[in-house]
């Protein structure tokens, strides 16, 4: 893992940064302290690790005084302007993809689209060249500008995937986790291996996205009743989509709801029970809803699943929420 120290060393002297912030998600937390200790024995700088929870570029701190924000382990998006000066020092994870391909032949289809999370998305053109070469017609879309590069994904934007889905039969993911392949599952209907790393394991994410899809109809079914409703806006600066969480909040109300925006930074389940709705409709990243969801005490629904429930849109006509560019906008 090559966490690219010497980047942030050169960096931190071109800018004659005296006030470091130094920002990491919770998987590379446990490699601040030294980061920070290496950092500043070479540069000389005061180094301030951030502490809170970090859940991506989409959700970047910048404390007042600082001279530079050091953000280790995500891409930019590009379409976000940060408020602060602000290196992005993206970890790349190398291991042999290759290797895994050659033993699963037989679970890949004729035509195959390649995607991956920012740490693995270097590994794409070899798994490229090693499919081509068992006979697969291989595709690496090109996303929106949100993304860093092609076949990228994010937990909420996967342009990339659905830039080719008509052309490929299944996707093939890189990376750790299921929400990112989940998010390409649901927003293509289309199947997708998983290409695990760390676990070196190759899941097929069928049952598990049926799974999420009688989740996600449950909340819907325990939201229809609901006469009283919370909108939620997040202040992150990534994922705070305004103009989306006024169109909901008329939409309720149009269909005779109560119905009021609720800002939060940190979008959690306690936050919501001094308010006694009785659901909610989250703008933020769609993973609060689909991954943390059943653990509210209120069925939280995404803005699409809102509109099933208010009969705006067809209950078959399920599809995944994604932040796309201008969505956030400054």
């Amino acid at each position: 893992m090559d966490l690219q120290l010497e980047r942030a060393v050169s960096e931190v002297r071109s800018r004659k940064a005296k006030l470091v912030g130094l920002q990491m998600p919770e998987g590379l937390k446990t490699k601040a302290r030294d980061f920070a200790d290496a950092l500043e024995k070479v540069t000389g700088c005061q180094v301030v690790v951030l502490g809170d929870p970090c859940y991506g570029a989409c959700d970047l701190k910048a404390p007042h005084g600082l001279d530079l924000l050091v953000h280790v382990g995500h891409a930019p998006i590009p379409d976000l302007r940060p408020e602060m000066p602000t290196v992005f020092l993206e970890v790349r994870m190398d291991y042999g993809p290759v290797e895994v391909i050659s033993k699963i032949t037989a679970r890949i289809k004729a035509r195959v689209g390649l995607v991956a999370t920012a740490q693995h998305v270097h590994l794409l053109p070899s798994v490229e060249d090693a499919l081509k070469g068992l006979g697969r017609t291989v595709l690496i879309g090109q996303g929106d500008d949100r993304l860093n590069a092609p076949g990228q994904v994010l937990g909420c934007n996967v342009t990339s995937a659905l830039s080719i889905m008509k052309d490929v039969e299944q996707y093939i993911f890189l990376g750790s986790g299921y929400f990112h392949p989940l998010a390409v599952s649901l927003g293509t209907g289309l199947p997708v291996l998983c290409i695990d790393p760390y676990r070196g394991a190759v899941d097929d994410l069928d049952a598990f996205r049926e799974q999420v899809v009688r989740q996600r109809y449950a909340s819907m079914a325990k939201a229809m009743g609901a006469k009283d409703w919370l909108v939620l806006l997040c202040d992150k600066p990534g994922q705070r989509r305004y103009e989306l969480a006024v169109k909901c909040l008329e939409a309720l109300r149009k269909k005779g709801m109560r119905a009021n925006i609720v800002m939060l930074n940190e979008v959690r389940a306690e936050a919501l029970i001094p308010y006694r709705a009785e659901a909610a409709v989250s703008t933020a990243c769609p993973r609060l809803a689909i991954d943390d969801g059943p653990h509210y005490p209120l069925p939280l629904l995404t803005p699409w699943e809102m509109e099933m429930v208010l009969g705006l849109r067809s209950m078959d006509d399920y599809r995944f929420d994604q932040i796309l560019v201008g969505d956030t906008p400054d």
